[in-house]
């Protein structure tokens, strides 16, 4: 009785902070309508804060407590409101749920690089607050109950900022004006309110209950690590929030009770057979009740036309244009296998790699408008299957068969249309929080899972498995085509090979966005209602593509998998996961461009900046300190998710602004025939050895900026002169 009264008190402390932040996200949802990917970060980053004033510089508890939790959370939380979200107004809901992941990253990558020891995440602690020896003692049967004074801090603190909001939503002209600004910030202006300030402080407010809870949970967990503590907020925070259906503060405390008890039961009464994955499987619990609660979601009503009332535009490319970028993807391709070294090509191979998995969100969101966090998810089981039933080989894979591939990519065709089934009822947010959830156990059970599971369920059932039998899986890098076998070890081969899959799947994608079905698919985006009344099935058309874009993914992730050589837990992390939509989202979710932009800047633009440091790291000692290793890694994670957070400014992609930018080159004849010109002579002369492959780079980036400045000029001047003649034309008439 004592061990059980230990537990439930350890996972009531746990539960009730899990409560106090979902309780900031709901109370920011239901005032800006944003829902705060961040909310985690945020947390995290306030503990980080408060170790440095508490343990570093030596402030007394009391005043690091109240600087972090009324100070510096609501200043984050309010600054990332004002100077970022606000602007996102009008745009759709998956830009403003990627520039909130975009904000997450960029403040775990800040925390890293700030509190990190030698470019490594250092695990820091906090101690609870009174001191570890400070608690009650109750004598219950044969044993002791600890209640300690920072849980009993952690439960008055919880239950006095619920009993708040409660009271502040419920009685209050504030609560009552925050919950009608997302429904009508007009009628609410009209009215003598201030939508944005009512939304500011709300932000604000929840960054008090982030921080508190960030500070709290630390040395009830034990350990502040960045990625760890940003995971944990989030996923409780996140399903505590759902099950309060993100309206309700007494049921989202429920929730987060809920899952506190729920994760510590189970780690603390789950049978000893299972302690080589019971850990593991504690971690993903809250991830299977957000699963399970979004399924008794109510079904979504089918709503009618909204595609005007965002900002993103996607123009269909013509058959004609897809099949010349095929072309000049493959003739670029062949060029750069010629003056890349080994590792520069396995980089760019993996990178078309992934922008393979990269058109399988083009397929599910950019066309039929179906969110999906957890590309990478789908890709990493392609890979996993692939590996155990289509490798051929005497002591290790050598090859992956065709027949291999093919039946592992039905195989999770099959699993997307199964995980697509609960989710039918689902839309918006709520798939998106599905989907993530998916992504979070496959990353963290099946591909965070590195030691051998032995089920054994009360002695009637007994099963040993393994998923990745060991930290890594050694992948082949050949296939085999019946008795032929294709060996793609040269890097310049796999380069080309993958180029050429890459440009026949665009072509089909493009086909497919201007075939009857693609029509369909872009017509259920913007109204299912109005494909529903024309007769069409919405739930097979969802179904198709969600199997269709999970194969695609499978693809991808087999071609990764050959191309890196092989399979890390890391590799389809949630976070990861997180930040290659993030990435897919900038470069233009609904274009076969962007996904190639997505993938290969994920895989080669933060390689870049690494090398990039490095070098002038090597080549300048005197400045060494200035260009160091750790700059280089901390940059390379940072500068992407800044990007991601400038999406709001661009949010059809940076592809598309790209192509408007570009496209005048080709009606200025003269400046296109001069920058190919340019260009092959940069390139004869990299081939030829005359100078390194860094000069080349530079000479593109020289050419990307002057060719576009250089035809504006003309086009100006051009059209000033025909103004001229015109205005000297009307004299001579006048």
């Amino acid at each position: 009785m004592s061990s059980f009264l230990q537990f439930t008190i350890f996972g009531l402390a746990t539960g009730v902070l899990y409560a106090l932040a979902a309780a900031g996200i709901v109370l920011t949802y239901t005032t800006s309508g944003i829902f705060n990917f961040a909310h985690g970060a945020i947390a995290m980053l306030s503990a980080c804060v408060f170790w440095q004033l508490d343990v570093t510089w030596h402030l007394p508890v009391w005043l690091a407590f109240i600087i972090v939790a009324f100070l510096v959370g609501p200043a984050i939380e309010f600054g990332i409101y004002w100077i970022i979200l606000r602007k996102m107004e009008g745009t759709s809901e998956l830009s403003k749920i990627v520039v909130t992941i975009s904000v997450m990253l960029f403040l775990v990558a800040l925390t890293l690089w700030i509190w990190s020891e030698e470019g490594q995440a250092a695990l820091r602690s906090i101690d609870p607050f009174w001191g570890t020896s400070a608690h009650v003692v109750w004598h219950v049967g044969t044993g002791n109950v600890y209640l300690s004074y920072h849980a009993i801090f952690t439960f008055v603190v919880a239950v006095l900022i619920g009993a708040g909001l409660f009271g502040m939503f419920k009685f209050s002209r504030m609560g009552v004006a925050m919950r009608a600004v997302v429904d009508n910030p007009a009628l609410v202006e009209l009215n003598g309110g201030k939508p944005g300030v009512l939304a500011g402080i709300s932000w604000a407010m929840s960054g008090s209950m982030a921080a508190i809870a960030g500070i709290l949970i630390v040395p009830i967990q034990g350990s502040l690590e960045a990625n760890s503590l940003t995971v944990l907020m989030l996923t409780g925070g996140i399903t505590a929030a759902i099950i309060g259906r993100l309206r309700s503060i007494p049921l989202t405390i429920f929730g987060g009770i809920l899952v506190g008890l729920t994760t510590n039961y189970f780690t603390s009464y789950a049978p000893s057979e299972w302690s080589t994955w019971k850990s593991q499987f504690g971690m993903i619990i809250p991830m299977l009740i957000l699963f399970a609660v979004l399924l008794w979601q109510p079904q979504e009503r089918l709503r009618g036309v909204v595609v005007m009332r965002t900002r993103e535009r996607f123009k269909p490319a013509s058959m004609r244009a897809a099949v010349t970028a095929a072309i000049v993807m493959v003739i670029v391709c062949l060029a750069f296998s010629q003056i890349l070294g080994t590792s520069d090509l396995l980089l760019l191979s993996s990178g078309l790699a992934l922008s393979v998995v990269g058109l399988s969100l083009t397929l599910l969101t950019g066309y039929a408008g179906e969110m999906n966090l957890a590309p990478l998810a789908f890709a990493g089981l392609g890979a996993l299957i692939a590996f155990f039933n289509g490798s051929i080989g005497v002591e290790y894979a050598q090859y992956i068969s065709v027949p291999g591939i093919f039946l592992t990519v039905i195989a999770v065709a099959i699993i997307g249309g199964i995980v697509a089934l609960p989710a039918l009822r689902l839309r918006g947010l709520y798939l998106a929080l599905a989907t993530f959830a998916f992504g979070s156990i496959v990353g963290s059970f099946i591909f965070g899972q590195t030691n051998p599971v032995e089920l054994n369920v009360f002695g009637l059932f007994h099963q040993r498995f393994s998923f990745l039998l060991g930290d890594i899986l050694l992948y082949a890098r050949g296939i085999k085509v019946g008795p032929i076998n294709i060996g793609i070890d040269s890097p310049r081969a796999m380069l080309v090979y993958f180029g050429i899959i890459f440009a026949l799947l665009g072509i089909a994608m493009t086909a497919l966005r201007r075939s009857s079905y693609g029509r369909r698919l872009v017509a259920m985006k913007d109204s299912p209602a109005a494909v529903a009344t024309l007769g069409q099935d919405v739930t097979r058309l969802k179904v198709s593509a969600f199997m269709v874009s999970s194969g695609i993914a499978a693809l991808g992730g087999i071609l990764y998998a050959i191309a890196v050589g092989n399979i890390s837990g890391g590799t389809f992390a949630p976070l990861v996961s997180l930040g290659f939509v993030m990435i897919c989202v900038v470069g233009g979710i609904g274009s076969v461009s962007g996904a190639l932009f997505g993938g290969v800047l994920f895989s080669v633009g933060l390689v870049a900046i690494q090398s990039t440091f490095h070098a002038l790291w090597l080549h300048h000692g005197a400045t060494g300190g200035v260009f160091t290793w750790g700059t280089a890694w901390h940059l390379s994670t940072l500068l992407p998710a800044m990007i991601g957070i400038g999406l709001g400014g661009n949010p059809s992609g940076q592809v598309a602004g790209m192509i408007r930018d570009y496209s005048p080159i080709w009606k200025t004849k003269k400046v296109f025939w001069v920058t190919i010109a340019f260009l092959t002579v940069t390139y004869a002369c990299t081939l030829f050895k005359v100078w390194g492959n860094w000069w080349f780079v530079l000479c593109v980036v020289i050419a990307g900026f002057a060719a576009p400045l250089t035809t504006i000029r003309i086009l100006e001047k051009e059209a000033s002169e025909e103004s001229s003649e015109t205005n000297d034309q009307h004299v001579v008439n006048a």
